[in-house]
């Protein structure tokens, strides 16, 4: 019989070497007045045009249909991102990124 505290130490182990995974959405930069944020289509955040600034990526937060509560526009570092379309946004580990494109493992 295997003790739970080995068991524990053991998922710790296989956690330590895995990535998060950050959903990030892109928004509007100007909040709502109840300070949620408008999500809008992630191409505008990946747009050379010159509305750019008027876009953010937020990663993490609590996404309801078209608003998004929290996050955060601090890239997380060591984790995957990806966008909710599927877009890999950066990959985890040692803060090395990679050009978006869809589907792929971290």
């Amino acid at each position: 019989m295997i003790e739970l505290g080995a068991v524990a130490a053991i998922s710790a182990l296989v956690a330590a070497g895995c990535a998060d995974e950050v959903t990030a959405d892109c928004v509007l930069v100007k909040p709502q007045p109840d300070g949620s944020y408008v999500v809008v289509d992630e191409r505008l955040c990946n747009s050379s045009s010159g509305s750019h600034s008027a876009y953010v990526l937020r990663y993490g937060g609590h996404r309801a249909g078209t608003v998004l509560r929290g996050g955060t526009t601090v890239r997380p570092k060591n984790s995957r991102i990806v966008t909710r379309q599927g877009t890999i946004i950066q990959r985890g580990g040692f803060g090395k990124s990679a050009t978006t494109g869809k589907g792929g493992g971290g």
